[in-house]
């Protein structure tokens, strides 16, 4: 199985404007007995909590995809320790485009600007401050401001880098039910962006649950951030959905009804092992041997 990724998938599965396909529930994410139980999500938010607290108004390194006001198109504000930002999107007829621009934050408030300019995406210029911003993860994890709602897809802050771009690690077969099996693979710094430049402190998981009688499995895909403190990790795909109720009544626009991707895990957590070359996920059946390089 391959994790296939694609540009236009960001937005879709995280910026919901649409119900998710109705998803075939485990019959339980219990552990079997004796084994140990795995942290849930809220222990895991904990955790991260302690080790990575979160600091307002410090310029950071982080990736975000933004739903704008009035357009169809997948945008993402780059944002640099040195106060820039890029700006990119794809246009309709799948051409990348970035531009320069600056941010600051201060107050607990970020603010963006670009200059104007009959070339520029904004030709008014664009200048607008964040309504709310929702720090996770010891960083900000999703922002809005009056035009658009941003979610971090990524950012510098790990100190330890995974073996390679796009380290794509296979894990081993999950006996769901006697009638069904699940298969996953993660990935660690992907490249599903404009440019398609390594997106540090990404995360992706896709899973294919193979159900008897069935000639094609159900396939689900979500992208999220981790963070590393030695050789652990933890990682979510459910800011979307936690930005959507934190901000409640303080959005710009509808954003639907907002769904995290997995029904069994969307917060997990894990280790690496032999020097990046395995991936302990501890919500993914462990007992049964690690995710490996591929």
């Amino acid at each position: 199985m391959q994790s296939l990724i694609h540009k236009t998938d960001i937005v879709r599965y995280f910026i919901v404007l649409f119900l998710f396909l109705a998803a075939c529930s485990k019959s339980s994410t219990d552990p079997a007995p004796g084994m140990a139980v795995p942290l849930d999500e809220e222990d895991v938010l904990e955790t991260v909590d302690n080790l990575f607290p979160f600091q307002a108004n410090q310029t950071f390194e982080a990736l975000y995809v933004a739903a704008r006001r009035g357009s169809n198109l997948d945008w993402y504000f780059h944002f640099h320790q040195d106060g820039t930002l890029d700006v990119l999107f794809t246009t309709d007829m799948h051409q990348d485009f970035s531009f320069s621009g600056t941010y600051t934050y201060n107050n607990d408030q970020i603010t963006i600007q670009m200059p104007a300019g009959p070339t520029m995406p904004f030709p008014a210029g664009l200048n607008e401050t964040s309504l709310v911003i929702m720090p996770q993860f010891g960083l900000v994890a999703a922002f809005a401001t009056s035009e658009m709602v941003a979610i971090c897809i990524g950012h510098g802050l790990n100190t330890q880098a995974p073996p390679r771009a796009q380290a794509n690690y296979g894990c081993p077969v999950i006996n769901v039910q006697a009638a069904s099996s699940e298969e996953n693979a993660i990935e660690l710094v992907h490249r599903a962006v404009p440019t398609e430049f390594p997106v540090l402190g990404s995360i992706f998981r896709q899973q294919d649950t193979h159900v008897q009688g069935s000639a094609n499995p159900l396939i689900r895909r979500g992208y999220g951030i981790y963070r590393q403190s030695g050789n652990n990790f933890y990682a979510t795909f459910s800011i979307a959905k936690d930005f959507a109720e934190f901000a409640r009544g303080q959005l710009p626009f509808d954003l639907g009804n907002v769904s995290a991707p997995f029904d069994d895990y969307n917060i997990i957590s894990g280790s690496f092992g032999n020097n990046g070359q395995q991936l302990i996920v501890d919500q993914l059946s462990p007992e049964d041997g690690p995710c490996t390089l591929r």
